[in-house]
C-alpha cells in the first residue's frame, strides 16, 4: 500500500474547546476548524477532531461502534472511545518544551503527570512527559537525550 499520508480522526464532546485547547492553549497556530471538525496538521500526520453527529457524517459510524468483517457494525467495540488503547507520540525539541506543553495542557484544561527520564539498556535516554487533551485522549511528548541533562 501506498500513501500519500495519514489522517487519524477521533471523536471530541467539543470541537470548539478541543480547537481552544489546541491552538490558544499548546500553541499550534495552524490549528483551524472546518465544516464543524478541528484540522491539526502534524508533521506526517494530519489529526481530525469531530463531534459525534461530524464524525458519523464524515465515517458513516457511530461513536462507540467499530466494524466487523463481513458482518457490519458491531457495538462497543471502543472506536472514538476516549483514550482508547492508543497513545499519540510525539518528539519534542528540549526538556523545556516537555514541561512548558504539560503546564500549559494543564491551564487550558487537559491533565498532566511529572515527567521522568527512561534509561534504554541501548544507553538512549529520553525525558518523557504525559498529558490528555480535555476529552481523556493520551498524547506523549519525547525528547531524546543522550546524557542526563543533555537536550535542555
Amino acid at each position: 500500500m501506498k500513501t500519500d499520508g495519514v489522517v487519524l480522526s477521533r471523536v471530541v464532546a467539543d470541537a470548539g474547546r478541543a480547537l481552544a485547547f489546541y491552538r490558544d492553549g499548546l500553541g499550534m497556530a495552524g490549528a483551524k476548524q472546518m465544516f464543524g471538525i478541528v484540522c491539526l496538521e502534524l508533521p506526517g500526520l494530519t489529526l481530525f477532531l469531530a463531534e459525534p453527529a461530524d464524525f458519523a457524517r464524515n465515517t458513516g459510524l457511530e461513536p462507540g461502534t467499530g466494524l466487523e468483517p463481513g458482518t457490519g457494525l458491531e457495538p462497543g467495540t471502543g472506536l472514538g472511545h476516549a483514550g482508547g488503547d492508543g497513545v499519540l507520540s510525539c518528539a519534542i525539541g528540549s526538556t523545556a518544551e516537555v514541561d512548558q506543553l504539560l503546564a500549559a495542557a494543564r491551564s487550558a484544561g487537559g491533565t498532566a503527570v511529572e515527567p521522568h527520564v527512561i534509561d534504554h539498556s541501548s544507553g538512549r535516554k529520553q525525558y518523557v512527559g504525559t498529558m490528555t487533551d480535555p476529552d481523556g485522549y493520551v498524547w506523549q511528548l519525547v525528547c531524546n537525550i543522550q546524557q542526563q541533562g543533555e537536550g535542555t
